[in-house]
């Protein structure tokens, strides 16, 4: 399977207002891919729209939507349908965090982180396999999170919610390769987004380098030909998944704990 496969086809984009879901549709919309595009921020959603039919001449449609509510995806798939359009990439970007003492977040913002990272991922991906499983060959593309290699104490909800995406992902990888469909899970590092900040990282923590959301979207995109389970494009891993598998669980608590604790708390 290569990009050029998807040329005149229709990608679907969640979280492409911004960041790494802006990226993809970009280099999607280069590549000559067919775009849905979805999130709720609808003027920076509709800006995108705009700007990619300028650039690229591509067809691209905005459908502005709370993924929060699991209840969408029902509504995204019944609007692509009435329109005639089938899905060959989907890109399951959209997601959430929340940095800081569990016990300081409101109950809400944890359902809706839960619901957006993981119920929403796994509904979009059961409800549109029969449009990847119409081609000879799709795509899926869930976006995990390095964090989802150990538990990570003030990060706890997101990390798990990322583990989630991280074992369902690869799992579905080994069901759909008989219907023709590569499910791939991307592993970024700290990413030059709003994410941190909207997730309410600490100063000291955005302060440190991140990657160009372009270089991880690359290398996603360019391991299609590979059919890989698993791209990661964070850097350290191999040490973080040895030290996590193999150091006692009060170690990696203890040493992951201390990275991620809030600033001026003991």
């Amino acid at each position: 399977m290569r990009l050029s496969d998807f040329k005149g086809h229709w990608a679907l984009v969640t979280g492409a207002s911004s960041g790494i879901g802006e990226e993809f549709a970009a280099q999607l919309a280069q590549a000559g891919v067919r775009l849905v595009l979805v999130a709720r921020r609808e003027e920076r959603l509709l800006a995108v729209v705009q700007r990619l039919r300028e650039q690229y001449g591509v067809e691209a449609r905005a459908i502005v939507a709370d993924l929060a509510d699991v209840t969408t995806v029902a509504r995204i798939r019944d609007e692509l349908d009435g329109a005639g359009i089938r899905i060959r990439l989907l890109c399951n970007n959209a997601g959430a965090g929340r940095w800081g003492r569990f016990e300081a977040t409101d109950a809400r913002v944890y359902d809706e982180l839960n619901t957006l990272n993981t119920t929403t991922l796994v509904a979009t991906c059961r409800r549109f396999f029969d449009h990847l499983a119409a081609f000879p060959s799709s795509a899926v593309i869930n976006v995990s999170s390095a964090a989802a290699y150990q538990p990570v104490p003030y990060m706890a909800v997101y990390a798990a919610s990322k583990a989630f995406v991280q074992s369902f992902s690869q799992a579905l990888h080994g069901e759909w390769k008989e219907h023709g469909i590569l499910v791939q899970t991307l592993v970024p590092g700290p990413t030059d987004t709003e994410f941190d900040a909207k997730a309410g990282a600490y100063e000291s923590a955005l302060a440190v380098g991140r990657d160009a959301p372009a270089d991880v979207v690359r290398a996603s995109l360019a391991a299609l030909e590979r059919g890989a389970p698993v791209v990661n494009a964070a850097r350290g891993t191999y040490k973080q998944r040895v030290f996590a598998g193999l150091a006692p669980p009060a170690m990696v608590i203890r040493e992951v704990g201390k990275m991620f604790r809030p600033p001026g708390s003991e």
